[in-house]
């Protein structure tokens, strides 16, 4: 009985040693792991800071040749492409109808004239007949009445006389309007340029109403062409006029150039996102882009060239806090400890440089301008060139398979082999 207790209170401590040690095991205190930092090396380089948009190309000036009278198109002179000088007849409309309205009407007019000087004779007439009647009643040989209708007489006739002249003046002006008319039927260029679009056809009848017909779309000039792009409001603040433009067109693989030229004011709001119209003028001496085409911009806002360049991912990058090491003086880091504990300016920001792929330190520096890939940094760049910005964090397993892939030295001496030789080779060279 007693070997049977002593064996069980043996069974006890044996097992509660097991729990100890694993729970010992379990629980004991661990260093803690290293943390590992991605890094890439600074270098110099040059860097543009653009705006992308797209726009549409269109002539830097387009008329529209339009009709202002009624009638059917007897012959057209111009096509699509056609180039076309200032004053050539480029249309016919039926001139029948307005050759008989400007007929009528200076007919009309030669009535109205031979009216009023029918009644300018009768005028003159009456006036002789007033004074013959006056000297007769002024020696009491005609009656008062009949002095009374003489003088009615000639004021009816000088009232019928401005109506003469103002039907004449009536006619005048039909006649202009029915010489105008006539003068409408053959279509003229207003400029010199290239026909781009046409939109009638021999025989066709336009109609003319409150707004003009048009009749064709002329382009003065191809040689130079504008590209109206739609940029939006957290953008036209970086735009100014005379900027460098490079774009392309699906058309062609090559780039071509223009600047800004104008930045209208009238917005316009698509999906609540607000848009200025911003115009850029390219040279075209080929004619190779067209009106219409789709340009993809590149609006050069600031460039900088030969300058240190960090990725953008190391301006953004902060360590955790347990990993921030306060600095001593380094020969990357020019400020002291005291300094390092002192606010950054708005124009400072710290940079991370790491020293091994666990240690890093920070470093101060001002940033320019980015391109959404790399910043050029201002100050403190020239310190930093060739050494290794962090860039983010990576596991323990990522850190190692990065050693293992880093090239090895070729003029680094190799360590002896185990048979004392380099290289590891058989004693006594091969056989």
């Amino acid at each position: 009985m007693l070997k049977k207790i002593l064996k069980f209170v043996l069974f006890c401590l044996v097992l509660g040693g097991i729990w100890y040690g694993v729970h010992w095991y379990r629980t004991r205190p661990r260093p803690a792991e290293p943390t590992y930092y991605r890094s890439q090396v600074v270098q110099r380089g040059s860097l543009t800071q653009e705006v992308t948009a797209t726009g549409t190309i269109a002539p830097i000036k387009e008329v529209s040749v339009t009709t202002q009278v009624t009638g059917k198109i007897i012959s057209l002179s111009a096509d699509y492409n056609s180039r076309i000088v200032k004053d050539q007849v480029i249309a016919l409309i039926d001139p029948d109808t307005y050759e008989s309205a400007l007929a009528s009407a200076r007919a009309q007019l030669k009535n109205n004239e031979a009216s009023r000087e029918r009644t300018q004779a009768q005028l003159t007439l009456a006036g002789k007949e007033l004074e013959r009647l006056k000297k007769l009643f002024a020696k009491e040989m005609a009656t008062e009445s009949e002095l009374d209708n003489a003088q009615a007489s000639y004021d009816e006739l000088v009232a019928t006389l401005k109506s003469n002249e103002a039907s004449i003046e009536q006619s005048q002006a039909s006649v202009r309007t029915a010489e105008k008319n006539l003068a409408d039927c053959t279509i003229t260029s207003p400029v010199t340029g290239i026909v781009i679009d046409r939109s009638v056809e021999e025989g066709q009848t336009v109609v003319s109403s409150m707004n003009a017909t048009g009749l064709f779309n002329v382009a003065t000039e191809l040689t130079r062409v504008q590209v109206e792009a739609a940029i939006p409001e957290a953008d036209v603040g970086s735009i100014r006029l005379g900027q460098r433009v490079v774009f392309t067109v699906d058309a062609y693989k090559e780039k071509f150039q223009g600047k800004v030229t104008q930045i209208r004011l009238a917005s316009e709001t698509t999906s609540n996102v607000v848009t200025y119209p911003v115009i850029i003028e390219a040279e075209n001496p080929e004619e190779k882009l067209f009106p219409g085409m789709t340009a993809n911009l590149s609006i050069i806002v600031e460039e900088a060239q030969d300058v240190v360049l960090v990725p953008n991912a190391a301006t953004r990058f902060t360590p955790p806090e347990e990993a921030q090491p306060t600095p001593p003086p380094h020969e990357g880091n020019p400020r002291s400890p005291h300094e390092a504990a002192r606010p950054l300016d708005e124009q400072e920001k710290l940079l991370w440089l790491a020293d091994s792929p666990t240690q890093i330190h920070p470093v101060p520096v001002e940033l320019g301008i980015t391109d959404g890939v790399n910043t050029v940094v201002v100050q403190g760049g020239e310190a930093l060139v060739g050494k290794k910005v962090v860039v983010g964090k990576m596991s323990a397993a990522a850190a190692k398979q990065a050693a293992s892939e880093q090239p090895s030295n070729p003029f680094m001496p190799k360590p002896p082999s185990r048979n004392g030789r380099p290289g590891g080779g058989p004693p006594g060279g091969p056989r």
